[in-house]
């Protein structure tokens, strides 16, 4: 949850507050819920609401995500080699546009489907699909400009 209120805010403190304040509102909205289908869907939502409430007070723009840093978790010592993947990663995430990073890291990162990131973002499943799409395309380019490709394609044919 963090991460994704990081994404939205840009901010560390505020996102580490509204994370606080998302599990307030979840923990006082769960006393009047008997199940929840998908507890996590549930609690980003919130989260992102919470975000949505936080902006709309201070009269803010959602920040870019400029300073948001992936690095890789399965790889605690970071050697060389993936210390330049996830930078060039940082860097073709920059690129992005803000609600093609979103989606991006909520379907390749979280791993939502489409219609859950649809109904996290409450936009149509077809602008999900598209603002994937168009940000997967934006990725393969920029990462092939720079020497990475699919295996078993050759450099720059990524796929």
């Amino acid at each position: 949850m963090l991460q994704l209120a990081y994404m939205r805010c840009a901010n560390k403190e505020l996102a580490e507050d509204l994370v606080q304040e998302a599990c307030i509102k979840a923990y006082k909205s769960y006393i009047d819920k008997e199940e929840i289908a998908n507890p996590k869907a549930w609690l980003f939502r919130i989260l992102i609401n919470t975000h949505i409430d936080h902006v709309r007070k201070k009269q803010l723009e959602i920040a870019d995500l400029d300073n948001f840093e992936f690095v890789d978790k399965r790889n605690p010592s970071q050697d060389t080699e993936s210390n330049y993947f996830f930078k060039d990663l940082n860097y073709a995430l920059k690129q992005l546009e803000p609600e093609q990073r979103v989606v991006a890291y909520l379907a390749d990162v979280n791993e939502y489907s489409y219609k859950e990131i649809a109904e996290l973002l409450e936009v149509p499943l077809g602008t999900v699909m598209s603002r994937l799409h168009r940000a997967r395309q934006t990725l393969r380019k920029i990462l092939a400009s720079k020497g990475y490709a699919k295996e078993g394609t050759r450099t720059g044919e990524l796929k």
